[in-house]
């Protein structure tokens, strides 16, 4: 690690990590930007103190306002998510960019419980989801190693009420209504209390067994459990941004149906979902102000100074 890297990249307070949603257009999204009136000004690959960054893109919508996109939650052809090197590297290009509203999509499978044709509430596939709250079975990288931000539980911590930014979510939900020549089979926004447990980014999906222990957990806490990508809610509280998170339902999890979820994934990656997923995010980018009664701020709450004074001082560099 160096920590003497300084940022050298484009500057945006907005920003997208362009997911599975988009994974159809491959590396074409500024394509599709350009026929939204979106001009990609430059592209971009920083240096961060963990390695080299992630592929930056620097954008300017119709209306004058600038966005950064960073492919894939900031992943790397043949780097292992699960490191954390890939999160690290992105949220410190994030952060040291000036980002303080950053939209996140993911795609996967529901082990909602209520299955039947007359569960009218179920979350389906064909539905997107803004979730209310979030599970996880991995260490999420929490801070910024090397920074101010690597521990600073001491000092603040973050309260992952509210993880994701509700007055955003009702800006998702507002856009998702107004989408040309598209139409969701459902919105299931916070108040339906759906949970995303965020998928271990490896190699392979859920089992049948890890699927039935988050249906029957869903149906005992009353809240149906999604399983997706997205980056980690807590190094974005840290980081102080708003996170935007939205959510398509793209099959059942593992094993609940006889459906082959790979069938299901390609048909929707590469014919249904990039041109409208694209539209929907370019469109919030270009609409969504940073929201001011939200509690995102608020939630990074500071401790008192004898929190840090009770740990050894650090090392005198």
């Amino acid at each position: 690690m160096n920590s003497s890297v300084e940022y050298a990249g484009p500057r945006a307070a907005f920003a997208t990590l362009g997911g599975s949603p988009t994974w159809g257009l491959g590396d074409r999204f500024h394509e599709l930007a350009a026929t939204r009136g979106h001009t990609r000004l430059g592209l971009h690959r920083p240096r961060t103190p963990y390695g080299l960054g992630p592929q930056v893109e620097h954008y300017r919508g119709p209306g004058g306002r600038e966005f950064l996109r960073i492919p894939t939650y900031g992943q790397v052809v043949d780097e292992d998510p699960q490191l954390h090197a890939s999160e690290w590297k992105t949220f410190w290009i994030l952060w040291k960019a000036g980002v303080r509203v950053l939209l996140v999509g993911g795609t996967s499978g529901s082990c909602d419980w209520r299955r039947t044709a007359a569960d009218e509430d179920a979350v389906r596939p064909g539905d997107l989801v803004l979730p209310k709250s979030y599970l996880t079975r991995d260490t999420m990288p929490t801070g910024l190693p090397g920074t101010e931000l690597e521990f600073c539980l001491p000092r603040q911590v973050a309260i992952m009420d509210d993880p994701f930014c509700p007055p955003l979510a009702e800006a998702l939900r507002a856009r998702a209504g107004r989408l040309p020549d598209f139409r969701f089979r459902r919105i299931h926004g916070p108040e339906s209390g759906v949970v995303l447990n965020r998928w271990l980014a490896g190699n392979g999906f859920e089992s049948l067994a890890t699927c039935r222990m988050l249906e029957a957990s869903g149906r005992q806490i009353g809240m149906p459990v999604i399983t997706g990508d997205c980056v980690s809610p807590v190094l974005a509280r840290v980081c102080g941004m708003h996170l935007a998170y939205y959510h398509v339902v793209a099959n059942w999890g593992t094993g609940l149906e006889p459906d082959d979820p790979t069938i299901t994934l390609n048909r929707l990656y590469m014919e249904t979902l990039p041109a409208v997923a694209a539209t929907f995010e370019l469109a919030f980018l270009d609409e969504a102000s940073e929201p001011t009664t939200c509690r995102c701020r608020e939630l990074l709450r500071a401790r008192p100074p004898e929190y840090a004074r009770a740990l050894s001082p650090p090392v005198t560099k």
